[in-house]
């Protein structure tokens, strides 16, 4: 195995490979695969090389080799690499046989990835490959590293709900965290006006479990008491009373919570829960013990008193059994270990390899000089010269006499008794380590004192000034002699326990992970310094140092106590990496915060059991090592002696039955399975519990979210039955129902495994009940997405509906027909000609539309008000004669036999054709702008001038040579060749259109005058474009009367603006509405399935919504329907144009058999077009009536009926929990039902606490579409650009964003604080929105200090920005690597005040408006604020030179700092390096400052500014 460790590089080289996107998660069960099944040397080799890498860690601490990557655009399974090494299965084991290095003292739970499971086995019915397609998902790393709390830790928390317990288990498996479910747990039904007291022995536990509470508990307020806060002044209630004032959690050392009894500052009947933590300290006059006395005085007293949790790994201290009970009865608690999921704690808490290392004690050993200076200048001391001496001899009370006279018979001062004790101390340190340490200790106490002195610093700030100078004065007295080089010093200058020391250390493993405790913390400061300069140790082992410390005000300092600038950050550095061999004293027995190390040693022996059993607790990794320095004197029967204790009192408290495999497999199974009959799937007993797992891990996709389903067991004794019946029952998560979470199993059996397969059976069976499976049993959201997946990018549709047909089929039918004068009209408004135009069918309402002869002119048509008249009314038809003038050039000739679709005619005269076209000899008097000129081949002209003759330099075409000159020719401008007049000219051909018109010379004799007004050619021109309009219209009002006829449109343009693509180019296109209609579509989907389906999840929910609002889905709407025959997607150019004849349609018959392409997308778009259309002819209930029409299989609700569904499935109440009263008054909506913001707050983490509540995640799913709703709402009021409004919406509801809003938005509090002299200042505390929300999720904390963490750093940049900037600060918000659960609780909570306030978009948009997201948005409107991403830019910039751009990330070594490693891009425009640029947190941030870079530097480049840019702008971002 030894050989393994050389493919560390090769897994590693996996990890980041160039070329190849980085792993994204090293998981811990990738580690304990490693550990487990091929050497912990390879383990732990993988975990130091990665970590010598830097990769950013996301887990609780970043010294674990649990660690997991947060570099993530794709996965890559770390398992199957290890594979590669091993050659062997690389399947991970499973969460039972995770080891217990990943936990630290406070560990409360592990990392698991969602693929550690077992797939359930097949389904009856369903072939093997069914089943692999099913659950090949299950094969894949999910997105996070969830964790959880363990179920042995589970189990304990639900015993405390039941009674007073004290847990006892062992170092490191997690106690911490079974008091953070029970407080979580207290805070949610206690009072505000309750306080819950944590005690810990010493200040730095309290300081450490205070950031626990902190981390995880973050919506109230939690404090800190310590002695150095002076509360030794606050002599009053009132002080008390305001220092406490919203507090609902108080973290201190037990005799401030003592004290502040004693003194009645705060009463017991105000505590709701008290934890004890180090509980086992609990004995005689300890301060818990006295706590306990005035609650028992309370209970007897028949008054409230609190509920007790007490923690301890050890609750034996001395070698008496009979103490356990006795702190039982101090705590007024039971003693409780977990019994149910005990294997799984003792898989966590493993135990070392114990040795037994003897040294030999020194004998006569003689005081060196510098020892004997200072026993002679302590015993020549001159008592009468010590000024405490002095200040007595001048007080004359009798105190002082007193004082004095005891003093002087004493012989003893404080100057006096340090002297002593620096004396007495290197004795010691001489006896334990030689004598080169005492002479060390000496000489750098005395010469810390001195500087101290001379420099007047803080080391000794507490002395009397006069007694610092008469000591100083007597040190410098002591004759120094300098101690030698350490490596020069001999075998008798340091101790044989030194050397033993030094030999263990050096039979230690490469990776060693050591504390070593010592007893005094003079030694501990010596120890290390002589590791850290000793030859062998000095370069392998990195050494720190961890001592207690008393930091209440007027404490002196030690003259002997060496200095420490921070042992803390030693603690840290141990935490992380840095050190690896930690030195401390009895500080680190009891609850701090340690990493599991390889090994302990012990260079004093334990002085009790529970020292003994604390110490031995810290070396939990596997193989470990518990090594005991014990002197050749030493009893050797009392180790083994405490060990069989141990046990003794172990067995006491915890219960030792249990089942033996024989049993559980005796048991026969008379459960019926669960078949289908449909489908032949079948279920049975032994199956369920992997299925049900199965089901859980598709529920959510969640970070942070606890997924399994857990056990809780019930035994009851039966008389005459030596075995006792046992019940379950199975919790599943948060995110199911509450009648669904808890199920028990059916009967009672004699094993717990198979009464756990009884609970996850019956719940299967429930969960299909509640139509949560299919009839293949399982689960149904990958059936809801299935459909949506799939959509092509083309579907073949019918044919544009024409109405022609029917219009021609009504000629000569109907006895009325309908008209309408259609008058063209120039800018002024004056109307050049007029026609009436008549139809055999209603003829539609046509608003004016504009027509475009060049790029400087244009006219607008105008169709007047609708008559209905007798056909024999009708006047001869004019449309052959104005076609014929404005086409017969184009060689399209009017037949005069057959009838036009569109009867035409002038309400002044009539036109005949062969009497106006060229028909009038060239008359100078008559030439003019008001005919138009025809050439001998009828083409027509412009005339311009009349030339008496040609002559130079004017001459004529090639083909007019011949011509004479001498006689009349005109100059003439060409009739334009476009027939296109409904679209302005192209930004192509505007520079030729502004060109000098091309003019052409002929000769009068050549050339006819038309004998009709110019006008009728312009009309005759433009029918192509009329009839198009016309035909349009009637598509709109068939459709409208057909398909649309239940909406009710009364706004015709807008339903033409719905069905008019952008390939159309029609006067206006269905983006904005389709925009529009989007929103709407999925608010009213979001609503109604999220109250058509109350026991569905989240992730259900969201997979329907999915299906609903597809393209896939209204693409086929769109077909399914008819709505394809009236979508316009063809351009109108005339470009083929021949005039429409009723025979020819009368011929043609019907067009329902011919196709079409047409894009997919365009088919959905045009659906939520439509939608977007309704909204806005009659709101909300038309927009409904729109969407039942194409999507009629689901039961659509209203608003109102859907709000009614939603607020009468939540039980109602009109209580907050304390802790969320200010949530709501920040918000600013008063709630009608309080559980609705209750259940917006629960993170899903929070069931382990709240099991009857629901969670947030069906309220996130509706808000995320409310919010949606609210911002499209605002964006609409501004007339924007689809494109604009795409990335305004973007811009307002991304997760970076909300998260920052949501840090900013806060609600203060009134706190108080009390100075040292008593005196109490009142201040505001400022509680953000998101930490409001209920978790208990350590990680989760972790992740919301990181991130709070950051946002303190870089706000005020953010903020200007978001306030003044230009450009939207994208990267600036990518940096900040905000969670996406803090945005998701905003939307939760808009959720929330939606259903409470019967869908009223203005109290939603008032909640957005407070948080800040609504200002944020006018603002971006009202300055023009640049929000298009940086890398939209860039390849905006870049496509239009056709350049590819191209993005090369990668981690590098950063040369400056030693070992540290970096997020770099590269950006390649066309091949060529742009930009490189370093840091970030995340692939996306550092692309996204790299691209905001390169577009700059590549516009720069072009010589362009941003306001420059050749139609950037103009670009569609589909």
């Amino acid at each position: 195995m030894a050989s393994m460790t050389g493919h560390t590089p090769h897994i590693l080289g996996q990890l980041n490979r160039s070329g190849r996107q980085p792993c994204k998660k090293i998981s811990a069960f990738t580690f304990a695969y490693l550990e487990n099944n091929v050497s912990r040397r390879l383990a732990s080799n993988v975990y130091r090389q990665a970590k010598s890498l830097e990769f950013p860690f996301s887990t609780p601490r970043d010294d674990t080799i649990w660690a997991s990557l947060e570099l993530k655009p794709q996965a890559t399974e770390f398992t199957s690499l290890a594979a590669t090494v091993m050659h062997d299965d690389p399947s991970p084991p499973s969460s039972t046989s995770l080891s217990p290095e990943s936990l630290s003292d406070d560990d409360n739970y592990y990392t698991a990835s969602e693929n550690h499971e077992e797939p359930g086995p097949l389904l009856s019915g369903q072939s093997e490959g069914e089943i692999e397609v099913t659950l090949a998902e299950e094969n894949e790393i999910q997105d996070s590293v969830i964790i959880h709390a363990r179920e042995y830790q589970l189990e304990m928390f639900q015993e405390s709900l039941k009674r007073n317990i004290i847990v006892a288990m062992e170092t490191g498996t997690g106690k911490t965290q079974v008091a953070v479910l029970r407080i979580q747990a207290e805070l949610g039904k206690c009072g505000a006006d309750k306080i819950i007291w944590f005690l810990a022995p010493t200040v730095a536990l309290c300081e450490q479990q205070f950031r626990v509470l902190k981390s995880q508990i973050r919506a109230v307020q939690i404090k800190i008491l310590i002695g150095e806060d002076g509360i030794q002044t606050w002599s009053d209630v009132r002080t008390w009373d305001e220092y406490l004032k919203n507090v609902r959690v108080v973290v201190s050392t037990y005799q401030i919570l003592l004290e502040a009894i004693t003194h009645a500052f705060v009463r017991m009947d105000r505590l709701s829960l008290i934890v004890f933590d180090e509980a086992h300290n609990c004995r005689g006059k300890h301060p818990g013990s006295l706590i306990m006395d005035r609650y028992r005085n309370n209970k007897t007293a028949g008054l409230p008193v609190p509920s007790i949790l007490g923690l301890t790994a050890s609750p034996v201290i001395s070698s008496k059994l009979d103490t356990l009970e006795d702190i039982e009865r101090t705590l007024d608690a039971v003693c409780k270990g977990p019994t149910i999921h005990r294997e799984e704690l003792r898989s966590i808490a493993q135990r070392p390899n114990m040795h037994c290392v003897s040294y030999s004690l020194p004998s006569g050993i003689p005081i060196t000089s510098t020892m004997e200076s200072l026993s002679m200048v302590y015993i020549n001391l001159n008592i009468y010269e010590d000024p405490y001496i002095i200040r007595r001899q001048a007080d004359s009370s009798e105190r002082s006499r007193i004082e004095l006279l005891n003093a002087l018979n004493k012989r003893s001062t404080y100057v006096r008794q340090q002297f002593q004790s620096l004396w007495r101390r290197s004795g010691e340190i001489q006896q334990e380590l030689g004598s080169w340490a005492a002479d060390y200790y000496i000489s750098v106490a005395i010469a810390q004192f001195l500087e101290s002195v001379q420099e007047n610093n803080q080391w000794f700030r507490e002395w009397a000034f006069e007694e610092k100078r008469y000591l100083a004065n007597e040190l410098r007295k002591v004759q120094i002699s300098t101690p030698p080089p350490f490596e020069s010093a001999t075998g008798t200058e340091i101790s044989d326990k030194v050397t033993v020391l030094v030999r263990e250390l050096l039979r230690s493993l490469d990776d060693t992970i050591g504390i070593i405790f010592v007893r005094e913390v003079s030694t501990v400061a010596v120890l290390s310094h002589i590791l850290s300069i000793h030859p062998l140790t000095k370069d392998r082992f990195r050494i720190g140092t961890m001592v207690g410390t008393s930091n209440y005000a007027g404490k002196k300092r030690d003259l002997g106590a060496l200095a420490k600038v921070n042992s803390s950050q030693d603690l840290e550095d141990f935490r992380n990496g840095e050190v690896n061999l930690l030195l401390g004293t009895s500080v680190l027995e009891e609850g701090i915060d340690v990493p599991a190390c390889n090994m302990v040693i012990c260079f004093d022996k334990p002085d009790n059991l529970k020292a003994f059993i604390q110490r031995r607790g810290r070396a939990r990794m596997r193989e470990s090592k518990l090594i005991l320095l014990m002197s050749d004197e030493s009893p050797a029967g009392q180790i083994n002696e405490w060990t069989a204790l141990e046990e003794e009192m172990k067995r006491r408290y915890e219960d030792e039955m249990r089942q033996l495999l024989e049993l559980e497999e005796s048991e026969e199974s008379d459960v019926e399975p669960l078949y289908i009959p449909e489908t032949g799937a079948k279920l049975d007993f032994d199956q369920a519990k992997s299925h049900l797992e199965h089901f859980c891990r598709k529920l959510s996709v969640r970070q942070y979210a606890d997924l399994r389903p857990y056990y809780i067991f019930k035994k009851t004794d039966v008389p005459g039955r030596g075995v006792p019946q046992i019940s379950a029952t199975v919790v599943l998560p948060m995110s199911l129902p509450p009648d669904l979470r808890r199920v028990e199993s059916s009967g009672v059996w004699s094993s717990e495994k198979n009464a756990s397969k009884d609970a996850a059976f019956q719940a299967y069976v429930a969960i299909y009940k509640a139509g949560l499976l299919n009839d293949n049993l399982l689960p149904l959201k990958d059936e809801f997405l299935q459909e949506a997946q799939s959509r092509v990018g083309e579907a073949e549709v019918r044919e544009r509906w024409s109405p022609w047909i029917r219009v021609a089929h009504a000629w000569g039918r109907q006895l009325e027909l309908y008209q309408r004068p259609i008058r063209l009209t120039d800018r002024q408004g004056d109307v050049l000609c007029e026609f009436e135009a008549s139809l055999p069918v209603p003829f539609p309402e046509l608003a004016g539309f504009e027509l475009f002869w060049d790029a400087s002119t244009s006219w607008r048509v105008e169709v007047g008000e609708m008559k209905v008249i007798p056909t024999h009314d009708i006047q001869i038809d004019q449309s052959p004669t104005l076609v014929d003038l404005a086409w017969r050039h184009r060689l399209v000739k009017a037949k005069d036999e057959e009838r036009f679709i569109l009867h035409l005619q002038s309400p002044t005269r009539d036109i005949l054709s062969q009497q106006y076209v060229g028909q009038k000899t060239i008359d100078e008097a008559c030439l003019g702008n008001s005919g138009l000129v025809r050439n001998n081949q009828g083409y027509p002209f412009f005339f311009k001038a009349y030339l008496p003759s040609l002559h130079p330099p004017l001459k004529a075409t090639e083909m007019l040579a011949d011509e004479p000159v001498d006689v009349p020719w005109l100059v003439l401008e060409k009739w334009p060749r476009r027939r296109d007049f409904l679209h302005p000219l192209k930004d192509t051909s505007l520079k030729d259109a502004c060109r000098k018109p091309k003019l052409s010379n002929w000769p009068a004799h050549l050339c006819q005058m038309d004998n009709i007004h110019v006008s009728n050619v312009y009309f005759g021109a433009f029918i192509p474009a009329i009839i198009h309009m016309i035909d349009i219209h009637l598509v709109v009002h068939e459709l409208c009367n057909t398909l649309l006829k239940d909406v009710g449109f009364s706004n015709i343009p807008l339903v033409l603006t719905a069905i008019s693509s952008p390939a159309a180019e029609e006067a206006t296109n269905y983006q904005r509405l389709e925009f529009l209609g989007d929103s709407i579509l999925k608010t009213y989907t979001a609503a109604t399935v999220t109250a058509n389906f109350p026991h569905y999840p989240e992730g259900y929910l969201d997979a329907i919504k999915t299906n609903i609002v597809s393209n896939s889905r209204l693409y086929r709407a769109a077909i399914e329907t008819g709505l394809d025959r009236f979508i316009l997607k063809d351009k109108f150019t005339a470009t083929k144009w021949k005039p429409l004849y009723v025979e020819h349609f009368l011929k043609a018959g019907a067009d329902e058999e011919k196709k079409r392409k047409m894009g997919t997308k365009t088919l959905a778009d045009v659906v939520e077009a439509l939608i977007g259309a309704a909204y806005l002819d009659g709101g909300m209930p038309k927009a409904l009536s729109c969407i039942r029409i194409f999507l009629p299989e689901v039961d659509w609700r209203s608003f109102d009926s859907a709000c009614s569904a939603l607020f009468s499935q939540t039980p109602m109440s009109t209580q907050l929990p304390a802790a969320l009263v200010p949530l709501e008054e920040l918000i600013g909506y008063s709630f009608r039902n309080k559980n609705l913001l209750v259940e917006a707050a629960t993170h899903s983490s929070f069931g382990l606490v709240n099991a009857a509540g629901s969670c947030m995640e069906r309220l996130e799913f509706l808000g995320d579409a409310v919010l949606d709703s609210v911002i499209v709402s605002v964006i609409w009021e501004h007339n924007l650009e689809p494109r604009d409004m795409h990335l305004l919406r973007t811009a307002s509801v991304n997760a970076d964003l909300l998260g920052f809003l949501g840090m900013e938005w806060t609600i203060s509090q009134a706190a108080t604080s009390v100075s040292k002299d008593g005196t109490t200042t009142e201040t505001r505390t400022h509680t953000p929105f998101w930490k409001f929300m209920r978790h208990v999720s350590p990680d989760m904390g972790i992740a919301q200090r990181a991130a709070e963490e950051r946002h303190a750093l870089e706000r005020d940049g953010i903020l200007e920005a978001i306030r003044h900037a230009k450009t939207y600060p994208w990267a600036q918000l990518g940096h900040l690597h905000i969670p996406k659960f803090f945005s998701d609780f905003f939307e939760s909570v808009l959720g929330a005040v939606w259903v409470d306030s019967g869908a009223s978009m203005e109290a939603c948009a008032g909640v957005a408006e407070k948080a800040g997201i609504l200002p944020c948005l006018r603002r971006i409107v009202a300055d023009g604020v640049d929000v298009l991403h940086p890398k939209n830019h860039l390849g905006i910039l870049a496509g239009k030179s056709l350049k590819a751009v191209e993005y090369r990330t990668e981690v590098r070594d950063v040369a400056a700092a030693h070992g540290s490693r970096e997020l770099f891009c590269r950006i390649l425009v066309a091949g060529e390096v742009i930009v490189e640029v370093g840091g970030g947190v995340s692939y996306e941030e550092v692309q996204t400052k790299a691209a905001d870079m390169a577009y700059k530097i590549l516009r720069d480049m072009e010589g362009c500014s941003r306001g420059e840019g050749e139609g950037e702008d103009d670009v569609m971002m589909e």
